[in-house]
């Protein structure tokens, strides 16, 4: 086969791909605005709401206005700090939603020669024959740093959605928001092809679906924040592996238009490294306003971008909503 041939057989089933991500697209767009007219009536999406309240105040209720600012400071991953008669501190409540996946908590730890097993670390440390209570030193060491050094936000939505009661066939718990909103793109494109699906959430561009208290809010970040709307999503989709690293954040909307206020809450895990409430306001149309949308850029007096020196904390390459279906 010659090398014009496969570029013809490449640039043709490119093509075939777009074709069926619009058609994906367009069907979709109509269940979600059917969808975001609706009232949730799954109970479970209640506790899952109920669970990110609670474990926002249990982490100190660190909250981002909606200018972006940081209004109120938390406890943070690492942390021994904890509410006033709370016995669990702030680090054992990360690894509370690592157990939601894994009782390893998490399995892999990030080190400078790349992830390494954290059963293996623990058995090598154990294995030197020190005592018992510098074993237990060394045990909350690795899970501490694992905690700072391994992204734990799909931990935490994992968390939600497990305690609330969901399945693995209705949502795919994962370390990896991406392998959750892989099988929400997938649905869609189910609905759209009049076939069934399990998955509880489907995907529906942010920029004109009006979001609903317990509907998932889902941006790229690092390496990815390039892709910047659901047609661009879905198109790297197509072309990704399941479990391939493709860096998402997704936070969970927990208030969005009570009372026609056009105004939007959402709590997301990792979030400048505690469990943090976000205010955000929607436009007329009543969808996400288009000022949160894009990169948090440093603030001109900075030297340098990252906490606290990052601009808007709330500004993100928002690029899809995962609408819950039931």
């Amino acid at each position: 086969m010659t090398p014009s041939l496969l570029r013809w057989i490449g640039s043709a089933v490119l093509c075939a791909c777009a074709g069926l991500v619009s058609t994906a697209a367009a069907a979709g767009s109509s269940a979600c605005a059917e969808g975001a007219r609706r009232p949730i009536g799954d109970a479970r999406i209640h506790l899952a709401i109920d669970e990110a309240r609670r474990q926002h105040q249990l982490f100190g209720g660190q909250t981002i206005e909606r200018n972006g600012g940081l209004f109120h400071v938390g406890y943070h991953e690492a942390e021994w700090d904890r509410p006033p008669g709370e016995g669990t501190p702030t680090w054992e409540r990360v690894a509370t939603f690592w157990r939601a996946l894994s009782d390893s908590e998490p399995p892999r730890l990030m080190t400078s020669v790349g992830r390494v097993a954290r059963a293996e670390a623990a058995r090598d440390a154990a294995a030197g024959g020190i005592a018992p209570r510098a074993e237990v030193a060394v045990r909350e060491a690795l899970l501490r740093t694992a905690i700072v050094d391994t992204p734990w936000s799909a931990a935490f939505i994992s968390y939600l959605m497990k305690t609330a009661g969901f399945s693995g066939a209705e949502f795919a718990f994962s370390d990896s928001h991406a392998d959750y909103v892989q099988a929400a793109l997938e649905t869609s494109a189910a609905e759209a092809a009049g076939q069934p699906a399990t998955h509880a959430f489907r995907a529906c561009d942010v920029a004109t679906t009006r979001p609903r208290a317990g509907d998932l809010l889902c941006a790229t970040r690092g390496s990815t924040a390039g892709v910047a709307s659901l047609a661009a999503l879905a198109a790297a989709f197509a072309e990704r592996r399941r479990g391939q690293d493709f860096p998402m954040h997704c936070e969970l909307v927990v208030r969005a238009d009570q009372a026609g206020d056009a105004k939007l809450e959402t709590i997301g895990g990792n979030v400048v490294q505690s469990v943090t409430l976000s205010r955000m306001t929607l436009n007329a149309d009543k969808v996400l306003s288009g000022g949160y949308f894009g990169s948090a850029a440093p603030r001109p007096d900075c030297s340098r971008a990252g906490p606290p020196c990052r601009g808007h904390l709330g500004r993100r390459p928002w690029v899809v909503l995962l609408q819950s279906r039931n």
